[in-house]
């Protein structure tokens, strides 16, 4: 093979670590919304109390949230935020007793879709929703209008976590009365008893007339043996079977379909100081770099691939990859190589140029399966009427 002049390796502007690229972050410094002065539907005050006649709160509270732990699914529609005194959302989702979500959110004038399913959380947003919070990525040219996965926090709720109609029963009955007695109130047209739970504003409207729960406002709906939780102010309906089974069939076709395209938001993705390129004889090159969670705000695990081209006008280009699973506040190592095998009866000398892209995926082949196994085995169960203990989500982003 013919020997390889190093001094004539291109390692400078030829050696292309990363594209450069810069985040413009939209928002509004120092603003905040007070959720107890929002209703869903709208920002009108809420209804004055009418007059009438106090009733025990507790027999109340206990059949209402009995019902709500049996059913197939539930639509909350209203107001959430990722925590008190954060940007407040619109929101409009359908929830199944298993935990798989599908619905809207809406973050000013742009509106995202959301998956929430198997422990998972994926938006499918314009660019512009990722800008507004200042979301970088060596892929970002793929995330607008595309799924990407997301946390809890970019998604200001996880509703498998808190809002699966078991789950949401669990934590409302967690929630002491602050007072034994609930106050008949018109809401939106219908009587409702309005119970008064422990903590700032906390309150449950129940309607009069079917007993089911009609409106929470909690300042944080902490999910079972979490530690935190969004602010939510939500109306609540029970879902009916048609809305369940149209639920279950839009995410299991997102995932069949598009999900294994996804991108992941979760950590952003960087290259921790220079990487570096070798060649020897071949020319047999190697390209190895260190990536980091950039922000050291990340959540979860990503996985990572590196895609690398050597070229030279009168070789040709080879290519090769590496990829791996970077944790949130970690670092992870690739390298990979390609070698020319060039043979020449005569000594020959060329240069080499080098370049490597990064890019995310929020859900691996091996991860897709799993899930639709999932899914398919939580429609089953919620469409037969069996119970089925919702998926534990409050550590969402523990999972690969």
């Amino acid at each position: 093979m013919a020997p390889v002049n190093h001094n004539g390796l291109r390692r400078g502007g030829h050696v292309v670590l990363a594209a450069a690229s810069a985040t413009v972050v939209l928002g509004l410094a120092g603003c905040s919304i007070d959720l107890s002065n929002l209703r869903p539907g709208g920002g009108e005050p809420e209804p004055s109390p009418e007059t009438a006649e106090p009733v025990a709160a507790a027999p109340l509270v206990d059949q209402a949230l009995s019902d709500l732990s049996d059913y197939q699914g539930l639509v909350a529609t209203g107001q959430i935020a990722e925590s008190v005194g954060a940007d407040v959302r619109d929101t409009s989702l359908t929830v199944a007793d298993g935990g798989t979500a599908s619905g809207t959110i809406r973050s000013g004038s742009i509106e995202a879709d959301v998956i929430s399913a198997d422990g998972r959380i994926f938006i499918r947003a314009l660019e512009d929703f990722w800008l507004d919070q200042g979301v970088f990525a060596p892929d970002f040219d793929e995330f607008n209008d595309n799924w990407v996965r997301a946390s809890s926090a970019q998604a200001g709720i996880n509703p498998s976590a808190v809002l699966a109609p078991p789950v949401l029963a669990e934590i409302l009955g967690g929630l002491e009365l602050e007072s034994d007695e609930a106050v008949e109130e018109n809401l939106d047209g219908t009587l409702t008893h309005r119970v008064d739970l422990a903590g700032e504003r906390n309150q449950m409207w129940i309607d009069a007339e079917t007993g089911q729960v009609k409106r929470i406002a909690i300042e944080e709906l902490v999910p079972p043996e979490g530690e935190t939780g969004p602010q939510v102010r939500l109306d609540l309906a029970e879902a009916e079977t048609t809305a369940v089974e149209e639920l279950y069939d839009g995410v299991i076709a997102a995932t069949t379909d598009e999900l294994g395209s996804s991108r992941d938001a979760r950590i952003e993705v960087g290259w921790e100081g220079q990487a570096d390129m070798t060649c020897e004889d071949g020319p047999n090159c190697t390209w190895s770099g260190t990536v980091r969670d950039a922000a050291g705000t990340g959540s979860g695990k990503v996985a990572v691939r590196m895609d690398v081209t050597f070229s030279n006008s009168e070789i040709g280009e080879k290519t090769c990859s590496d990829s791996g699973t970077l944790e949130a506040g970690g670092t992870l190592d690739l390298s990979c190589g390609a070698d020319y095998n060039i043979v020449s009866s005569t000594q020959q000398t060329y240069t080499i140029d080098g370049s490597a892209t990064l890019s995310t995926s929020g859900l691996t082949g091996g991860q897709q399966e799993s899930m639709l196994e999932a899914l398919d085995e939580q429609r089953e169960a919620t469409l037969s009427g069996a119970e089925e203990p919702s998926e534990d989500e409050s550590e969402e982003d523990g999972g690969n």
